[in-house]
């Protein structure tokens, strides 16, 4: 399947949504696309790991909990689900009826997985999907098993073949997270993937949500920069985001103040204020913002406790709402895919025709 990462990952696709949305009673929206990190246990110990506190609780939400949430997501017409998280959703026993309820409910679902748990019975639900993103680690057996401590390396491309079939239309894309070790060979790993007949695979810089001290150190970024600068003319810019890496020159996210890029100061988040996300954690903890999980200031409610109906659009949820859109006026937001959508929004509210060459997509 042709894809444009380009367009995948731009900050554009929020446009639509935002459209739609920013002039209609936000009181009784539902929201876009709902992160469902229903587990924190996993099958990997990575390194790299940005959610290595939450996983070593090594709890999951239960089957009760989980059924009512998707039936309010129904209820609410959500439009897309991730299957993701603090640990490996694939390893939430009947994960594929939960997926299957929600698709057959018209819910786009997505599936962000190490793919170690992925068998041949899972074939027609992966294959149902809007897109799977798996993870891979290495294109060398022994940093593969350095960094996860699995004994899955083949698997790992093994899965785009095992996955397409003629009637498949999911994306199926790569992600490989870069850590001290593999990030020497991204050059390989990229030529892997693409031979594996991956759609896509995206470079991310090992982010530090826990201040966990995971991030790659100035001197790998550096030794990522030439390598990317050396190799260039290897990658389709149109299937990895290298170009976007050497633009952030490796850094997660763009170090500098994003308010000095608006055209007007900023006064919220358009993406939490037109109610577009939540992230429901296996705590039952639900967030508006994923790098605030686990942070009891920014908690709306748990649906261990209350069902996820009533949490959204509450009182709690206006409150928390009002608190992130101080904090992003005031420039303190931080890996955060939000702020692109906010640079987008903040663009198109001077040029609304924007929206003409925009590819919708549910899931921002």
């Amino acid at each position: 399947m042709a894809v444009d990462l380009k367009k995948l990952l731009s900050g554009r696709k929020f446009l639509p949504i935002y459209a739609t949305r920013k002039n209609s009673d936000r009181h009784s929206l539902g929201p876009v696309a709902v992160e469902f990190h229903w587990t924190s246990k996993c099958n990997y110990k990575c390194i790299h790991c940005s959610y290595n506190s939450r996983r070593q609780v090594k709890k999951e939400l239960p089957d009760d909990v989980i059924r009512s949430v998707i039936d309010d997501l129904i209820s609410l017409k959500t439009h897309g689900v991730y299957l993701s998280g603090g640990g490996e959703p694939t390893t939430v026993k009947n994960w594929t009826g939960y997926a299957e309820q929600l698709m057959s409910s018209g819910i786009e679902v997505a599936l962000i997985t190490n793919g170690a748990a992925l068998k041949k019975s899972h074939l027609n639900i992966l294959r149902n999907m809007n897109y799977i993103a798996i993870s891979i680690y290495s294109d060398d057996e022994k940093e593969f098993n350095q960094i996860t401590g699995g004994r899955s390396f083949n698997k790992q491309f093994d899965l785009p073949s095992m996955i397409k079939h003629q009637d498949n239309h999911a994306v199926v894309g790569a992600r490989c997270v870069l850590n001290s070790i593999n990030h020497r060979r991204i050059v390989s790993i990229y030529q892997k993937a693409m031979n594996a007949d991956f759609d896509y695979i995206i470079f991310i810089p090992s982010v530090d949500y826990e201040d966990a001290n995971i991030s790659l150190s100035p001197n790998e970024m550096d030794t990522v920069q030439n390598i990317l600068r050396e190799y260039y003319g290897v990658f389709d810019l149109s299937r990895t985001n290298i170009d976007s890496l050497l633009e952030r020159k490796i850094r997660h996210y763009e170090p500098v103040d994003y308010r000095g890029d608006f055209l007007t100061p900023p006064a919220e988040c358009s993406a939490v204020s037109i109610r577009g996300n939540a992230f429901i954690n296996y705590d039952g903890g639900v967030y508006l913002c994923q790098p605030h999980i686990g942070d009891s200031r920014f908690c709306i409610g748990n649906v261990r406790e209350i069902q996820f109906k009533k949490i959204w659009n509450s009182k709690r949820h206006s409150e928390v709402i009002d608190a992130l859109n101080g904090q992003f006026a005031a420039g303190l937001c931080k890996n955060c895919r939000s702020i692109n959508f906010n640079k987008a929004a903040d663009v198109y509210d001077k040029n609304p025709s924007l929206t003409a060459d925009i590819i919708k997509d549910v899931f921002i």
